[in-house]
């Protein structure tokens, strides 16, 4: 009686382990780029609304950006926030929709990796260590064509590396930006995927 019943125990162990194996999907990294509100409670609220939708929060890194406005006609700077997610295109989509109705944001930038060869790639995430905010953002302002097409960058608030999302076609117009602002290009990472506006 008591190996059948230790043989029902090691069965029903496997078949859940096998089944919690086989639900779990595998990590579709993505970020989303959101202005923090300064609130104590801002990074786990977000945590919390980005898990009720699909998207698993995986952490998140400090940072000051600045961002260009088409509309106004003029640069702001903003404290911000790259949450790191485990998302599908459709949950991080959610996510960014989720975060800029509940902190009232003009617009929420997402960008989920993809390989470079994959449908659907039309955008490249730069990141350039030892670059200034300041002098980042003089260089977006006096470049026209760069500012309109990039839109803004943020430097991480710890080791000052330069995070650019820009179109596949805007790579030039990036590199511009990062030798005005100081940077080298030669030491850029650059990983592809796939951007999007949450407006």
């Amino acid at each position: 009686m008591r190996s059948v019943l230790l043989w029902l125990v090691v069965l029903f162990g496997s078949v859940f382990v096998a089944a919690t194996s086989a639900s779990a999907a595998p990590c579709q990294p993505a970020e989303l780029f959101v202005t923090d509100s300064a609130d104590p409670l801002f990074e786990a609220q977000a945590d919390a609304t980005m898990a009720q939708v699909g998207a698993t929060p995986t952490g998140s890194t400090p940072l000051d950006g600045v961002y260009w406005s088409n509309a106004l006609q003029q640069s702001s700077y903003e404290r911000s926030r790259e949450f790191h997610l485990c998302a599908d295109e459709p949950a991080l989509h959610t996510a960014g929709e989720a975060l800029r109705g509940q902190f009232h944001q003009e617009s929420v930038l997402s960008f989920g990796y993809l390989p470079q060869s994959a449908p659907g790639v039309n955008a490249i995430l730069i990141t350039v260590p030892d670059v200034d905010i300041a002098r980042f953002g003089d260089a977006l302002v006096a470049d026209p064509t760069a500012r309109n097409r990039v839109r803004g960058g943020s430097v991480t608030t710890t080791d000052h590396t330069l995070i650019l999302v820009a179109g596949n076609d805007d790579r030039e117009d990036a590199r511009r930006l990062v030798d005005e602002a100081g940077g080298n290009w030669n030491t850029a990472t650059i990983a592809y995927g796939r951007r999007e506006f949450v407006e």
